[in-house]
């Protein structure tokens, strides 16, 4: 079955240059991005005089939440549905001019594998990018949610235009990453993290009970650690810190995490799947804490 309605062999003529072009937007979707990017903005969040109130390690452990609960629903998605991906999204286009060197890079960044529906990278763009327009305070309102619709589309129809999707697939992904973050928001209103990770929790599991693999271990371990780490961590965030605090807690979130996670990816199994992204998220979460208690030395 297919429900491309054609747009995905319409777009295979494009030049080059608007492939390329899309297959480096396509990354603002993908899951290493906006975790490595919240895991900075945690890290420095609280050192910054000027951002204040608007950005703080509760508000981007709330965005945190709504990523760990948006994986975990697509990985589940993608298991149910099992459906096949436009012929051709396992190979990346050649480019006659790329640098031998950097074709490894390329076919990673252009190329897909696994099932397709619902596109992970237009689920998590709607609900990640829509957390933080609506939690994280900058600048005016009506500005926050333009760049987030903006870069939204624009992931969207990175998938379709690389060819890794069929249009339906990152439809279905904008309206599903659309309702979870609609849910968490309803029973979370950004503010209440610990209920957004249980939120997140929940989906894991039934996600795991239903298809028990590599994918769903590593969404239920992802989940499980952030829910146990934020009752540690969460009513112990505030108070004044340095810049210099933020610096390590950010450097530890990075290393710990990137560490866990790569780990997990090495040896990619559904143990090490569920223990090195629990590990992971629990290392990123707590990293604050443990700059603090550095610091005090």
């Amino acid at each position: 079955m297919s429900h491309g309605i054609g747009v995905t062999a319409a777009l295979r003529g494009l030049p080059d240059a608007v492939v390329v072009l899309f297959a480096l937007v396509t990354q603002l979707g993908d899951v290493w991005f906006y975790l490595v990017t919240l895991a900075v903005a945690y890290g420095f969040a609280g050192t910054l005089p000027r951002v204040g109130d608007r950005v703080t390690r509760e508000r981007i452990g709330f965005v945190i939440a709504v990523a760990l609960g948006v994986i975990a629903l697509t990985t589940g998605l993608k298991e149910l549905f099992a459906h096949p991906r436009p012929p051709g999204a396992e190979t990346a286009r050649e480019l006659a001019w790329l640098p031998e060197l950097l074709v490894p890079v390329w076919e990673s960044v252009a190329t897909g594998d696994g099932f397709a529906l619902p596109s992970g990278h237009a689920t998590g763009s709607a609900a990640v990018y829509g957390a933080a327009a609506l939690g994280l305070r900058i600048g005016r309102r009506r500005a926050r949610y333009a760049v987030a619709a903006g870069i939204v589309a624009l992931v969207a129809l990175s998938r379709v235009v690389i060819g890794v999707h069929y249009f339906g697939d990152v439809v279905a992904g904008l309206v599903v990453g659309g309702a979870y973050l609609a849910l968490v928001w309803r029973l979370a209103a950004g503010e209440r993290v610990k209920r957004a990770f249980s939120l997140a929790l929940v989906v894991a599991l039934v996600g795991f009970a239903t298809h028990f693999n590599f994918e769903t271990a590593a969404a239920l371990g992802g989940a499980l650690g952030g829910r146990l780490t934020w009752t540690v961590v969460g009513g112990r965030l505030a108070g004044p810190e340095t810049r210099r605090e933020g610096t390590v807690a950010t450097l530890l979130g990075l290393v710990g995490g990137g560490t866990f996670f790569a780990a997990a990816v090495a040896i990619e199994t559904p143990v090490a799947g569920f223990l090195g992204n629990a590990l992971a998220v629990a290392a990123i979460l707590a990293a604050p804490l443990i700059a603090r208690r550095l610091a005090s030395r």
